[in-house]
């Protein structure tokens, strides 16, 4: 580990015995290059605390682990593992997800290739990452677009980059504030928002940095009570963001009620709704990613979606 970076994987763990070891076999094979597997589970009522008991004991000193007792909910266990890492750097994985062999390799040796300050600043490197279906459909989600001179706040609210194979410098987790209300989905974005807020130097690697499974695991629909709660998850980033001084330009503010605009619809459909939102559309786009750009990735998403709803027999691939 001489001369590395101290390497820090952050996993949180729910009911997912039968998955975790995916997840975790996915870090083991790249163990030279970490310094820590810090685990929060959160009082899983299967057999997960025991399979990461195992691990533990078979790789003395790499992890360390904690069980919430009781359950807390997903976004309080979230900010609980915040408090975990030790290492420079930090890199989240769910339960039940994969890093791509060689990932971490990638990282040092950029950092290494440009001599990158990563406990001085607070950097991140972004990599790309797979949405992988059960039957082999997937597409491949860019984050190029972190490395060009623009807002990565005013990026991340408009989905041209994700936080998934981010791995970024252990100073910026330190500022993240808490923002969760018990178990509400609200807590979302305010959450997910915070890493491209601290950070102050971002960097790409054209590389698969994460592989997010889908359709697989413990939240793979949303009930109503859920989706009600997630109609404000946009406006309540905003209200938390602002109460640290950030500031949205209007067009992100116009972006932010076409979202709300968007769950609301989602959650009961109706005319009047749907042409506010064509007009709040309008008002949000940004000239300077593109007129057409957030269409364009929300057209490729839809026929994504409709391609792996009609019967294939080879998986379908798409970069978006």
């Amino acid at each position: 580990m001489n001369g590395f970076p101290k390497i820090t994987v952050l996993i949180i763990s729910y009911k997912q015995e039968n998955l975790i070891k995916r997840a975790i076999d996915s870090l083991l094979q790249q163990k030279d290059y970490l310094y820590e597997i810090c685990v929060s589970d959160d009082c899983s009522p299967d057999n997960t605390w025991e399979v990461l008991q195992e691990y533990s004991r078979q790789n003395p000193g790499l992890f360390k682990l904690h069980q919430n007792n009781p359950n807390v909910g997903i976004f309080e266990n979230i900010e609980y593992s915040w408090t975990m890492p030790s290492g420079d750097l930090v890199y989240q994985l769910s339960g039940d997800d994969e890093c791509p062999d060689g990932w971490f390799k990638s990282v040092v040796e950029l950092i290494q290739k440009e001599n990158i300050d990563y406990v001085n600043k607070r950097i991140c490197i972004y990599g790309d990452y797979k949405c992988l279906y059960p039957n082999g459909d997937y597409f491949i989600k860019s984050n190029s677009m972190a490395v060009e001179p623009y807002d990565l706040v005013s990026l991340k609210i408009r989905k041209f980059i994700g936080n998934r194979s981010a791995c970024f410098s252990t100073s910026i987790m330190r500022q993240f504030f808490k923002v969760s209300r018990g178990r509400s989905y609200v807590a979302e974005w305010a959450q997910e928002v915070q890493l491209p807020l601290f950070t102050e130097k971002a960097y790409y690697i054209h590389k698969l940095g994460n592989i997010y499974y889908t359709r697989i695991g413990v939240n793979m629909t949303f009930d109503q009570k859920t989706k009600r709660e997630r109609i404000d998850n946009y406006p309540y980033m905003r209200e938390c963001l602002e109460g640290v001084g950030y500031s949205f330009s209007p067009k992100d503010i116009h972006y932010v009620n076409l979202q709300k605009l968007k769950y609301e619809q989602l959650a009961s459909w109706s005319l009047n709704r749907f042409l506010l939102i064509q007009f709040v559309k309008i008002r949000a786009r940004d000239s300077k990613y593109g007129l057409f750009n957030s269409e364009l990735m929300s057209f490729k998403r839809t026929i994504f979606a409709v391609l792996r709803r009609l019967p294939h027999h080879k998986p379908i691939k798409m970069n978006i």
